[in-house]
């Protein structure tokens, strides 16, 4: 009995809190219908609606809120907008031209250096033992070509000699002829030492060149975009050290179309700007255009060169391009907002009786605020603006209010019963809570 007892008072908190959140439960599905607009009851003599006592905003189908502008004419100064990557102007990859072990790395990524620094330094010990033994060799090779020198001038006093004798009938002519033989070698062997000397001098200067190479100088001046080896590395000429770019001036290659590249001159000024500098604007110019086309694309290349003195345009940042081709023209001006499209068509939306239609037009150039308008509509018509990429062909709309909010028209009283006068209020289930200047339903009694 006892345990029985137990067993009831243990079960009784989790049943009163398992109750407890049901009820909350049912409250915030109550509420939730309500806030949807679950059916009310007829009041007077339309239909209301709301939740208990609550009747919605009268009225008829959904709007949607938008604003309008107005097509004008004016003048439209004629330039194309381009986009491309920034690149370096120049970009070096600095590799050791000999294999060795890195001793010293002097610089740093992201830190200047000028052309002709000493970026890094190869060890150089096994070229510094070569050297001298090439010291060792010319120094063996000039006592050899002395001493073969005296020999030759000894040879040459001795030959004179033997001459002599042998004019005289005292030396027989075989033993002058073999004593001539003996000068030739002497000589030879003079040339021979001079040659040793000079294939000597010629491993110095070798060594001399290579131990130079062990010393790794800046070839460009700009910054160490990338440092890729740290002392004690193993490198050769396939490893590079560091990478350097020129960051002043940027480049910029673009692709321009058929239609515009011919329009293009050599020095035309551009405005270039970058989406991670939003507020800055950089002026570059035309430097090189190409002088053919791609046959798959029939676009043409153009560089463009971007003065970056404070370093603030980094290579790879994604630019946009205003070309101004130094021309304008009247035209037919229509608000960019205004332009959605339908696949690949453009089209603006028109309003008739309250509701959007969906207008093709032929476009041109575009401006920071306005497109060329080259058929489709005329001067003072009106179109869609805030609001039409929120929009379909055949939906209603009100002009005015907060683009994208949508509602009803309001309609008379707050509550189902007080539509006494015979007016229809909002059909059930056509929509929520009345936007713009209507008022949310206020809970009444039913």
């Amino acid at each position: 009995m006892n345990k029985n007892i137990k067993a009831i008072l243990i079960l009784v908190p989790f049943i009163a809190l398992f109750g407890f959140t049901g009820y909350r439960v049912y409250q915030a599905t109550k509420q939730t219908a309500q806030a949807n607009g679950a059916p009310g009851r007829p009041g007077g003599g339309g239909m209301g609606r709301g939740g208990p006592g609550g009747g919605g905003a009268g009225g008829g189908s959904r709007m949607q809120q938008v604003t309008t502008g107005v097509v004008t004419s004016g003048k439209i100064n004629e330039r194309i907008s381009l986009t491309g990557n920034l690149k370096a102007k120049q970009m070096v990859d600095v590799t050791s031209r000999i294999s060795g072990r890195i001793t010293q790395v002097l610089v740093d990524t992201g830190l200047p250096v000028a052309r002709g620094a000493l970026i890094a330094v190869v060890e150089d010990d096994e070229i510094k033992q070569q050297i001298e033994r090439s010291k060792a060799s010319i120094s063996v090779a000039d006592a050899s070509i002395g001493q073969r020198e005296a020999e030759l001038v000894n040879a040459k006093m001795e030959l004179n000699r033997k001459k002599q004798l042998v004019e005289q009938g005292i030396l027989s002519k075989q033993e002058l002829d073999a004593l001539d033989m003996r000068l030739g070698v002497s000589q030879s062997q003079l040339e021979l030492a001079k040659a040793q000397k000079r294939q000597s001098e010629a491993e110095l200067r070798e060594l001399n060149i290579r131990q130079g190479q062990t010393r790794i100088y800046a070839p460009i001046s700009g910054i160490v975009a990338r440092r890729l080896v740290d002392i004690g590395a193993m490198v050769g000429a396939t490893n590079p050290i560091v990478t350097i770019v020129s960051v002043s001036p940027m480049v910029i290659e673009t692709q321009v179309a058929e239609r515009d590249i011919t329009r293009i001159r050599r020095g035309a000024t551009v405005s270039v700007t970058v989406d991670s500098l939003a507020n800055q604007t950089f002026t570059g110019k035309v430097m090189r255009i190409a002088p053919m086309l791609d046959p798959q694309t029939r676009n043409g290349m153009v560089e463009i060169e971007i003065p970056n003195r404070e370093s603030m345009l980094k290579a790879e940042m994604f630019a946009r391009i205003e070309l101004d081709l130094g021309s304008s023209r009247e035209t037919l001006l229509l608000p960019r907002d205004a332009l959605v499209y339908r696949g690949n068509q453009p089209g603006v939306y028109t309003i008739d009786n309250n509701v959007a239609r969906f207008k093709p037009v032929d476009t041109g150039l575009m401006q920071e605020q306005n497109v060329e308008l080259l058929s489709g509509l005329k001067e003072g018509d009106k179109v869609v603006t805030l609001g039409a990429n929120l929009i379909k062909d055949g939906d209603q709309v009100r002009v005015g209010g907060r683009p994208g909010a949508a509602g009803g028209p309001a309609g008379p009283g707050n509550r189902g019963r007080e539509n006494a006068a015979g007016g229809q209020g909002q059909a059930p289930g056509a929509g929520g809570r009345p936007q713009g200047n209507s008022q949310p339903p206020r809970r009444g009694q039913s």
